[in-house]
């Protein structure tokens, strides 16, 4: 207890990192997974949405991740379906913009 009273600053230090150590530990385990959903329009096929949402994870691996999520035995989708793409998965696809010969950086 002396060296509490004698080192109030410190004391105070180590005692909001403590509290903000909880915090974190309490918020980050409770989190689910969430996710997005899509809804299906004329013309969209899983290839097509992974150029949309996939970001920079490969095709093939979003095109897998999506069907196990939305339990679907081939890559068959239909007009009107909703399709659930867990967050881990949705990256908005880079925009690179255009680069004209000569430009450098």
């Amino acid at each position: 207890m002396y060296w509490v009273k004698h080192n109030p600053y410190i004391s105070l230090l180590i005692g909001i990192i403590f509290s903000c150590t909880i915090c974190f530990t309490l918020s980050g385990g409770n989190q689910e997974e969430s996710h997005h959903e899509v809804f299906v329009k004329d013309g969209d096929t899983l290839w097509s949405l992974s150029d949309q949402y996939r970001g920079n994870t490969p095709k093939y691996e979003w095109i897998s991740e999506v069907m196990v999520a939305n339990k679907l035995e081939t890559q068959m989708i239909h007009v009107g379906d909703t399709l659930v793409i867990p967050s881990s998965l949705e990256q908005i696809a880079p925009d690179y913009g255009v680069e004209v010969a000569g430009d450098s950086e």
